[in-house]
């Protein structure tokens, strides 16, 4: 690992961080003005439609501009938006502007934080040699996890003892470090393509996801399919089914999500001390993920034991992660370094269509089926993900562990 990961690394870690203590802040308050649940909860659907915005316009801008120049003008124009929000919540006027200035705010927040996300995962190859991606990929993975923990446990709590104007500002200073860390860090130049028309660029990104080559078609599926299953961790349905399946009461409920992370954070570590060995088998840990991740989800829909749960969520992060970091690293590996801005771009745009799907139907199956249906409807997807895996992969996979063997 070099100089120039470590400074993406905290780039990437403490910039999710200000973000996810931005908005949680914002919810907040929100809350506490409108005394309204959907007015707050409209804070995270603006940002989420500011992001796909911009995931659209990304594949056309980074054909004239270079990946770190566009996360400097990105994280610098978010911290003065930080910035409008701190002046907005000191000054007094009247309460249906400001909160509507804040929306818009928001909304400008996710829409430049879009660029950040694909540009920031498609620099990880830029700055690491291929024989490391694993590794390096676990290690953001992990911290990512780890500071989404602190941020969600630690912020609440900051919030009630000190307000929310702290962790704003708190949040500021963690921008600050995030775009100063972006200044140091060093890439490659454009990489000049073929002269193409703006719609080209557009669809490049969609063309490689959906490509037959290097697999990319599957695994694309693969996320739609998964995508779908995702819904079972919307707050909405773990809360659900704490109370009406574990009978438990609200606290489990963080204990829950706790432990998914905790899951989570102990999976990249674990990935990253094995990093090399999977380095070699990325499509098998795609699909060892996807199946043992498909069989916790069925064994967490049969139990009603609230400590069997706590241990299965937390069985669950390693395979998560198992899966997660293994298609990432495989995606950086076969792609074309000038295309991987917009591959994340495309991958961003589906990842947020299915996921706002996912919420409406694991919702609909709570509704009228009960929430335990919801993790049986999870299982099954998850278990087609790995069907779909299997029967494309099955070769490659075969022709590796030959080859493995062979040079043993």
């Amino acid at each position: 690992m070099n100089k120039s990961f470590y400074y993406l690394w905290v780039n990437i870690s403490f910039g999710k961080l200000s973000i996810s203590l931005l908005i949680m802040t914002i919810t907040f308050i929100i809350f506490l003005t409108t005394n309204s649940a959907t007015f707050a909860s409209l804070v995270m659907l603006v940002y989420v439609i500011g992001k796909l915005l911009s995931s659209f316009i990304l594949p056309v801008i980074s054909e004239r501009v270079t990946l770190k120049r566009i996360i400097n003008a990105s994280l610098f124009i978010q911290l003065l938006i930080i910035v409008l929000i701190l002046v907005l919540l000191k000054i007094e006027f009247i309460q249906l502007l400001r909160v509507t200035l804040i929306y818009s705010l928001v909304g400008l927040l996710g829409f430049m934080d879009g660029f950040c996300s694909p540009t920031r995962m498609a620099l990880i190859p830029e700055v690491v040699e291929n024989k490391v991606l694993g590794r390096a990929n676990s290690l953001i993975s992990t911290t990512d996890q780890t500071f989404s923990l602190l941020g969600w446990s630690l912020g609440a709590v900051v919030i009630h003892y000190y307000g929310g104007n702290v962790v704003i500002i708190s949040s500021l200073i963690l921008g600050i470090i995030s775009f100063l860390s972006s200044l140091q860090f060093e890439t490659n130049k454009i990489n000049k393509t073929k002269s193409r028309m703006k719609c080209k660029y557009l669809i490049i990104g969609w063309s490689i996801l959906f490509s037959k080559q290097n697999h990319m078609r599957t695994i694309t599926a693969m996320d739609v399919i998964e995508g779908i299953a995702s819904g079972i961790w919307v707050g909405g349905i773990t809360l659900v089914f704490v109370l009406d399946v574990l009978q438990k009461g609200e606290q489990w409920w963080g204990f829950i999500n706790t432990s998914y992370y905790a899951g989570s954070i102990l999976g990249g570590i674990l990935i990253a001390l094995y990093s090399k060995k999977l380095q070699k088998h990325l499509l098998f840990g795609i699909v060892i993920g996807s199946l043992l991740v498909s069989i916790l989800v069925f064994l967490y829909a049969m139990n009603s034991n609230a400590w069997i749960a706590l241990i299965l969520v937390v069985l669950m992060g390693p395979f998560y992660q198992l899966r997660d970091i293994s298609q990432q690293t495989y995606i950086q590996t076969v792609t074309a370094r000038n295309e991987l801005s917009k591959v994340y771009a495309a991958k961003d745009n589906v990842y947020y269509l299915i996921f706002a799907f996912s919420v409406f139907i694991t919702g609909l199956i709570s509704d009228y089926l009960g929430v335990v249906y919801v993790y049986y409807f999870a299982f099954f997807l998850y278990l087609l993900s790995t069907i779909v895996a299997v029967t494309t992969f099955r070769k490659d996979m075969n022709n590796k562990v030959l080859k493995t063997e062979s040079q043993g």
